[in-house]
């Protein structure tokens, strides 16, 4: 986390958007109950990787008074 530059809460709310996400694809999702799952762990993993991608960005960016 620190070679990309990210702060200890920037991976406290990965974790949380990562988490939400699932669950909210995990219950709309139709299927069976082991596909639903797998659909949530996949949303979440893109979720996660897009977010950590716009932080980094962000992080460095970022004008210098914000």
């Amino acid at each position: 986390m620190n070679t990309l530059g990210l702060e200890r809460r920037d991976g406290r709310n990965l974790l949380v958007v990562a988490v939400i996400v699932a669950v909210i694809i995990a219950a709309t999702a139709e299927g069976p109950v082991g596909v639903r799952i797998l659909a949530g762990g996949i949303a979440g993993i893109i979720s996660a990787g897009v977010f950590v991608v716009s932080t980094v960005l962000i992080n460095r960016y970022k004008p210098d008074y914000w």
